[in-house]
């Protein structure tokens, strides 16, 4: 029998603040590549959901942070992620983005752990690929 394949939208955010990224370790025991990789917060797009607005509906949900959308930075990710039911591509845009305040954290079932990581030592973190290239970026247009 033929696997499914299926092709999904995801907007994250680059959240920089006092020299310090905001990253989540993705929980996603599913997907093996994924699991336990450092990554920007963010997701899919809902319908009717402006990818602005899912931007910052995913990075509240998933760490409590309100941000501001700075501006979308130049470069796509296109990945493909292997699971039991098929293959998912995911093509991955992200938005540079200003820290406005933290509010209470509900816990996301997909994220592992949020924190606050100096720039330096992202560079040295397993991390969903293209993560390291878009933190270049936002460091450059920051």
């Amino acid at each position: 029998m033929k696997k499914a394949a299926k092709q999904i939208a995801v907007f994250s955010g680059c959240v920089i603040k006092d020299g310090c990224v905001l990253m989540v370790l993705r929980n996603e025991k599913e997907c093996p590549k994924a699991h336990l990789k450092w990554e920007f917060p963010g997701g899919k797009v809902n319908f009717g959901e402006t990818p602005e607005k899912s931007v910052a509906r995913e990075i509240l949900e998933e760490t409590g942070v309100v941000i501001k959308i700075k501006k979308l930075l130049p470069f796509v990710q296109t990945s493909y992620w292997e699971y039991e039911w098929g293959v998912q591509q995911t093509l991955c845009l992200v938005y540079l983005c200003n820290f406005v305040r933290q509010r209470k954290i509900l816990k996301d079932h997909h994220v592992e752990k949020i924190d606050w990581i100096r720039i330096d030592e992202v560079l040295k973190l397993p991390t969903l690929p293209g993560t390291k290239e878009v933190l270049n970026l936002a460091i450059k247009f920051n």
